[in-house]
């Protein structure tokens, strides 16, 4: 990814009180085994700062937030979430502390989504076969040709739901980039499309055989794919068309209990160390000087970097969201 950036730790007086707070609280979409190896690499090298991670969804994570704020109890000193309409929303309520990390002087200017608001890592959204059911020399290469043979095996295709915050994402960049060509594939796919709430039961379904391919599937799963049994069923691809890549972004609460503790989190997510800690828990780093399978050459090298569909939030989408639910709904008959 080209040469390394400079490292750009924090201040002295600053790590020293974060030592001092000694925790951290971190609310975060990310599973467990997507998040072990970033707090195992932070508490290795500040050892005196116990992590503490709570797995929610976006909602939830805002929605608890709110409460224990209004209740006078601990939350969250780190929030961690892909959704961008509700983090948006959340720096409007200030509830975000204004903290710029040294670290954006050697990042580029996407990674800076809102106000104390950073990517730590561009995600992608990617296509998933049964390779069972479907061969590899078969599988779309783009969205327009999965639309395409969507018609001939109506119900054995599968997407989230648009509720879902990866799923919101991935429709508004895909079709902030291509307009209504966009839509048009969207809509193609909607009356043959199975609909899941999450990638859980997405993935383990097209496992089964229920569904031959499925689209807009977050990145995580990649790691899951490769290196197990379920790479001799499963494939997954980044369609050279549609593989929107969503930043998750992260942020110190203004409530925070331990803020030093949470900036330094956030130094460490965007630091070179960090982001190798972040690849290894199958999230795509972005950082120049981090060797990644999964990182941003790994997908240019597919879809071409005009297909990269990489720029922080899209324009207007706090506004723009109804509109978006509304006719994906109707896309979907949902």
């Amino acid at each position: 990814m080209g040469k390394a950036a400079p490292a750009t730790p924090l201040d002295p007086k600053t790590i020293a009180r974060a030592e001092d707070q000694g925790s951290l609280l971190l609310y975060t979409n990310a599973d467990a085994d997507q998040m072990a190896p970033l707090t195992k690499a932070f508490e290795a090298k500040y050892a005196a700062i116990k992590v503490r991670v709570l797995n929610m969804n976006d909602t939830q994570t805002f929605q608890r937030y709110a409460t224990e704020t209004a209740t006078g109890v601990r939350t969250a000193d780190v929030v961690m979430a892909t959704d961008a309409v509700d983090m948006l929303n959340f720096v409007d309520k200030g509830s975000v502390v204004d903290y710029d990390d040294p670290n954006l002087a050697h990042l580029p200017s996407y990674a800076k989504l809102a106000p104390g608001v950073v990517a730590m890592s561009e995600d992608p959204l990617v296509a998933v076969y049964n390779t069972a059911l479907i061969s590899k020399d078969k599988q779309p290469k783009d969205l327009k040709s999965l639309a395409e043979l969507s018609k001939s095996i109506k119900g054995k295709v599968g997407t989230t739901d648009i509720s879902n915050p990866q799923s919101f994402g991935a429709v508004s960049n895909y079709t902030a980039k291509h307009g209504e060509a966009g839509w048009k594939n969207i809509e193609a796919l909607g009356p043959n499309s199975g609909v899941e709430s999450g990638n859980g039961n997405l993935v383990q379904k097209l496992a089964q055989g229920q569904y031959r391919a499925t689209y807009f599937v977050a990145g995580s799963v990649r790691a899951l794919i490769e290196g197990e049994k379920a790479a001799k069923i499963l494939n997954y691809t980044y369609l050279t068309d549609g593989t929107p890549l969503l930043p998750r972004a992260v942020a110190v609460t203004k409530k925070a209990e331990s803020p030093d503790a949470g900036k330094l989190f956030v130094n460490f997510l965007l630091s070179v160390e960090g982001q190798q800690a972040a690849c290894k828990g199958g999230f795509t780093p972005y950082r120049d000087g981090v060797k990644c399978a999964y990182g941003l050459p790994a997908i240019e090298a597919v879809v071409g970097k005009d297909n990269m569909m990489l720029g922080g939030y899209p324009k207007d989408i706090v506004k723009n969201k109804p509109s978006i639910v509304e006719r994906w709904k109707k896309a979907y008959d949902r």
